[in-house]
């Protein structure tokens, strides 16, 4: 099956960064017309130079093999850049964190679909783990916008309330339309 859409992506690496026991992740998601770029850095538990060495190889895992014995979120997502004439781009250091940067050329015919960002985005918020801070900068061209946990949590309190996740879509999907009419700017 796979991960079918650019948004997919997003989703496992920001997973994995609370799976690492991140405590604070940054995603930056940057685009043009012909680029959809993001990057996720965390204070996780980082990777060794033999993990990194390895973390694009199918069959290795840091996984207990009970649960799973391939990890293929990295290398689906490799394999999906360089199609596209994209690449990513992965930094760590044991104990310190980990950033990865990831970039598609989405005018090229084999990049995948975007797919729901505003959906992707709000499942990240209101899924983030107690006590992680997650901060989202998001810009298209020179127009951006940052929204986080922390201050989600100051305006709503509950995050999992259902009318505070259609609220955050609504206000979300605005800010998404801001964005490419140029109205929201850093």
């Amino acid at each position: 099956m796979g991960l079918r859409t650019i948004v997919d992506h997003v989703m496992d690496i920001v997973q994995n960064s609370f799976k690492a026991g991140a405590r604070n992740v940054h995603l930056k998601i940057s685009q043009t017309r012909d680029t959809f770029c993001f990057t996720v850095e965390d204070d996780g538990t980082g990777m060794t130079q033999d993990e990194l060495n390895r973390v694009f190889d199918p069959f290795y895992t840091t996984r207990d093999p009970k649960v799973r014995r391939v990890g293929l979120g990295l290398p689906f997502l490799k394999q999906a850049c360089e199609a596209t004439g994209g690449f990513v781009k992965l930094e760590s250091e044991k104990g310190k964190g980990t950033k990865l940067t990831a970039c598609f050329n989405t005018s090229h015919v084999d990049c995948q679909e975007v797919g729901d960002l505003v959906g992707c985005l709000v499942t990240l918020l209101t899924g983030t783990p107690e006590g992680v801070e997650l901060c989202i900068e998001r810009c298209y061209e020179d127009a951006c916008y940052e929204i986080s946990t922390s201050r989600l949590i100051e305006i709503f309190s509950d995050l999992s309330s259902p009318i505070v996740i259609s609220s955050l879509y609504d206000v979300i999907d605005q800010l998404e339309k801001s964005l490419f009419e140029g109205e929201v700017s850093k």
